[in-house]
C-alpha cells in the first residue's frame, strides 16, 4: 500500500507538472496572438513593392519569426519531457516483470520475422543471457538513437551492457558507437572467427560492425517496433491438456 501511495503521489506532481507547463504555453500563445493583431493595425497596407523594399520585408519578418521558432521547440521540448516522464513509471514495471521471465528478449528476437535470419543457435543462446533492453533517444545538440541490452552473468563475455549508437536524420539511422565486447578467454577465438571470417550474418555481428548490411533497418525495427512493443513477438509453450505429452506448439501472445 506504501508503495501504491507513493505512486499516486508521482502522477499527481507529473499531472500538477504538466497543467503548470501547458498554463504557461497558452499564455504565451495568448500573448504572440495579442502582439501580432497589434501588430496588423500598426501596419499600413500592402502596396507595390521594389525587390530592394520586398528583402528588407522579408529581412523584417524572419526577425520577427525567429523568437516564434525559439518558442515553439522550447514548448515542444517540454513537450517530450513530459511524455517521456508520463512513460518513465511504465516502462520501470515493465522491464522488471520481463527480468523475470527467462529468455524473454531471446524469444522476441528470434520470432521478429525481419530480425530471425540472424538469429543463429550460438546467438540465440547467448541472447538467453539477456535481461533487459532499453532505448533512449536524445535530440539536442544531435539526435542520437542509443540501443542498450542488459545481460547477467554468462560463460561468453563479461559485459554487463553493451551499447549501440546511433545517429539519426530524416533518411537513416547512421551507426556512431558500440560497447566492445569483453569475450572470455574460452571463447574469444570462436568470437573472432565468427566476425572476421563467418560470411553469413549473425546477431552479435550486426552489433559489433558499423558496416553490416541492413544495421540502419534493425536499428529502426528495434527501437520503433520491438521496444514499443515487444509481446507481440513473444511465443510461450502451449500448456499440455491432461493426459497429453508437453507439444512443442507456440502460443502467440499476438491478439
Amino acid at each position: 500500500r506504501q508503495e501504491e501511495a507513493t505512486r499516486e503521489e508521482e502522477e499527481a506532481l507529473v499531472v500538477e507538472d504538466d497543467m503548470m507547463a501547458e498554463v504557461a504555453v497558452v499564455a504565451e500563445e495568448e500573448a504572440d496572438v495579442e502582439r501580432e493583431q497589434r501588430d496588423k493595425r500598426a501596419q499600413p497596407g500592402p502596396g507595390p513593392m521594389t525587390p530592394e523594399s520586398a528583402l528588407e520585408e522579408l529581412l523584417a519578418v524572419q526577425v520577427e519569426l525567429e523568437p516564434v521558432n525559439a518558442r515553439a521547440r522550447r514548448a515542444f521540448s517540454q513537450q517530450r519531457e513530459k511524455l517521456e516522464r508520463r512513460r518513465k513509471p511504465h516502462l520501470d514495471r515493465r522491464g522488471a516483470i520481463i527480468r523475470g521471465i527467462p529468455g524473454f528478449w531471446a524469444n522476441v528476437i528470434a520470432n521478429h520475422p525481419q530480425m530471425s535470419a540472424l538469429i543463429t543457435d550460438k546467438d540465440e543462446d547467448m541472447l538467453s543471457y539477456m535481461i533487459n533492453l532499453e532505448v533512449k533517444e536524445t535530440k539536442h545538440p544531435v539526435h542520437v538513437c542509443k540501443i542498450m541490452l542488459f545481460f547477467r552473468s554468462n560463460p561468453y563475455f563479461r559485459n554487463k551492457v553493451v551499447t549501440k549508437e546511433y545517429l539519426v536524420n530524416l533518411t537513416e539511422y547512421r551507426p556512431s558507437h558500440s560497447t566492445p565486447i569483453q569475450w572470455y578467454q574460452r571463447y574469444e577465438r570462436e568470437a573472432y572467427r565468427r566476425r572476421h571470417h563467418n560470411s553469413s550474418p549473425n546477431f552479435f555481428n550486426w552489433f559489433s560492425d558499423h558496416n553490416f548490411a541492413g544495421s540502419n533497418r534493425i536499428a529502426e525495427i528495434i527501437s520503433k517496433d520491438r521496444w514499443c512493443n515487444p509481446l507481440q513477438y513473444y511465443t510461450r509453450m502451449k500448456p499440455p491438456e491432461e493426459g497429453t505429452e508437453i507439444s512443442g506448439e507456440l502460443l502467440s501472445y499476438i491478439p
